[in-house]
């Protein structure tokens, strides 16, 4: 049972709840001074979200218009346990007073504001201006109002773009460049079909297009030599080298959406991506027996091994695994395979590689360790509990769609994780954990939206977690 909850905002008024099918909407991309043509966006079936302007707005309210929720098909009627805490209409509020909040925070530039870095990360001051990433913030607002299905065409849209457009259409970080990556990728339909009903490939409209293969470029040369770190221009060394664990992830996030919309990164990117990554899993753990997410009466014997920021580091945060990194690890390792394997086309050529049995068991160790160290909302550790939590849901969601798996161990991650996101938002929309960089609480609420709107569903396709292939649902989740 797919139960969707349409949000409107009428002044101060709650949101009223009615079914609502997906819809086409109409859009147009950033002007900027040459082509304004409208694009059509067809909404992601599989999300089954679609927003709309809102009439009777109060007149400092932003336009948001309908929200539905997205519960996607394949996850059958069960996914929302009808009598238990956590259930489709709570989670459409949440999310509709998430996307409400971060429309009101935008700026009158159309900006977020600037992130601000650690000092201790090439020795710029914290209160220096060298400290900000000023499109961090503004890329990530952008990336989850439109993972929310915010419209395009809607002015808090546009607005944002340009404003990145106007003053960071080159970032100057790797940390920049992905989210801005992200964001521009975003504005593609990714659940097109033809007539038929054959899936066709996603597009991104008009100026879009061009600008995403520049930010692809320019993420890729920014790469030092196997991943990335937060690059920015003017920083010293530092600490721990030139690559960690949760850049290169956003990094090959970014890289791997835009590799679906034929813009490519080459195979031996995808290589070096690999191979750092697996390097930030510890050498050892105990034995833990998890199950085979794919034929669960299969029991597989594992070494819990987690995954660091930068192995080996002094600075326990950094050096030790945590549930964030780990999170991050398999879903860097899973896009990794996935493109190196041509999305399962050339199964036969990568069961020949020496290192095909080691990749897949750093994958099934590493869910082992995530099952025995679960917590549902904050970054674990196995002495204690790590910072930056928004990263944690944002990365246990991608790892999860990406694998395609509701569970890992007896933890159903989404109910786990969704029911108690639900129960720490404000109550004017906003999350803030007190735990990541400034601005905290944009951060965090971007963080909150995105897990709670199963940003990888509809977005990035779902291999399994026992290699690189895409499994095609058993029906077709459109229908």
């Amino acid at each position: 049972m797919v139960l969707a909850a349409r949000k409107q905002i009428c002044g101060s008024s709650g949101p009223p709840v009615a079914p609502l099918h997906p819809r086409r909407a109409t859009m147009a991309p950033v002007p900027t001074g040459k082509h304004q043509g409208p694009l059509r966006l067809l909404l992601a079936a599989a999300l089954l979200t679609a927003l709309t302007a809102a009439p009777g707005l109060a007149a400092d309210d932003k336009p948001i218009a309908v929200l539905v929720v997205p519960v996607d098909p394949q996850d059958g009627p069960d996914f929302f346990v009808s009598d238990g805490p956590l259930d489709a209409k709570r989670v459409g509020t949440a999310m509709w007073k998430g996307v409400r909040w971060l429309k009101r925070k935008q700026a009158d530039n159309g900006s977020w504001g600037g992130m601000r870095g650690d000092a201790s990360y090439g020795g710029i001051g914290a209160g220096s201006p060298g400290a900000l990433y000023p499109a961090g913030p503004t890329a990530l607002a952008l990336y989850t109002l439109l993972r929310a299905r915010v419209p395009v065409r809607d002015r808090v849209i546009r607005a944002g773009f340009q404003y990145l457009a106007k003053h960071h259409k080159r970032p100057r970080s790797s940390l920049e460049m992905s989210m801005v990556l992200l964001a521009v990728t975003a504005t593609a339909d990714f659940a097109l079909r033809s007539k038929a009903g054959k899936r066709l490939r996603p597009k991104v409209p008009g100026v879009y297009r061009a600008w995403a293969t520049r930010l692809a470029e320019q993420l890729v040369a920014k790469r030092t030599a196997r991943g990335w770190r937060y690059n920015y221009p003017g920083q010293q060394a530092a600490p721990g080298g030139p690559e960690d664990l949760a850049s290169t992830h956003l990094a090959a996030l970014a890289l791997f959406t835009a590799q679906r919309l034929g813009i490519k990164t080459a195979d031996r990117v995808w290589e070096d991506i690999l191979a750092f990554t697996l390097e930030q899993q510890a050498d050892s753990g105990s034995r833990e027996t998890f199950v085979d997410p794919t034929d669960p009466t299969k029991k597989i014997h594992t070494r819990e091994r987690g995954f660091a920021y930068i192995r080996g580091q002094e600075e326990p945060d950094d050096g030790k695994p945590t549930g964030a990194m780990t999170a991050a690890g398999l879903a860097t390792i899973e896009m990794a395979r996935f493109v190196l394997r041509e999305g399962g086309r050339e199964d036969a050529a990568w069961a020949k590689r020496k290192d095909a049995a080691q990749v897949q068991q750093a994958v099934f160790d590493g869910f082992a360790w995530l099952q025995r160290n679960w917590h549902p909302v904050e970054n674990p550790e196995k002495e204690h509990f790590n910072i930056h939590h928004g990263y944690w849901w944002f990365a246990i969601g991608s790892a999860m769609d990406l694998a395609g798996i509701k569970q890992v161990g007896k933890h159903t991650w989404y109910l786990a994780t969704g029911q108690t996101l639900v129960n720490r938002q404000h109550a004017d929309g906003h999350w803030n954990t007190k735990t990541t960089m400034a601005p905290m609480d944009t951060l965090d609420t971007c963080f909150a939206v995105l897990f709670l709107a199963r940003s990888g569903r509809g977005l990035i396709p779902h291999p399994s977690v026992r290699g690189g292939r895409m499994e095609p649902p058993k029906k077709d989740p459109a229908k």
